[in-house]
């Protein structure tokens, strides 16, 4: 999970536990506070990284569940455009590891 706000990326990951996926939630994230696009990209790519390490051990895709919208003092375009300049960067990589992105 990569999700904007501490409040949401509570929603988020109860939900993924709701549904019966709570022991697959290998990341539970936020990236609230107004960050700028450097700092979501540097946290993109570490995420990005990690997941992308290598393909999961019983042949599963790999899920990675972006979150956010409308934040009170978060610039959400800017932290938007470090997130897409991540998976950019990685798109063979996830493709490699059968990633879906949500």
């Amino acid at each position: 999970l990569m999700v904007a706000g501490g409040g949401a990326s509570v929603i988020y990951a109860d939900t993924v536990t709701d549904l019966g996926f709570g022991k697959e939630l290998a990341n539970y994230g936020e990236y609230s506070g107004a960050p700028n696009e450097t700092l979501t990209y540097e946290y993109a790519k570490t995420v990005l990284k990690l997941m992308t390490n290598e393909p999961d051990a019983e042949g599963r895709d790999k899920v990675l569940i972006i979150g956010g919208g409308i934040a009170n003092f978060t610039d959400v375009a800017a932290t938007f455009k470090g997130i897409v300049r991540a998976l950019t960067e990685f798109r063979d990589k996830l493709a490699a590891v059968n990633a879906k992105i949500w």
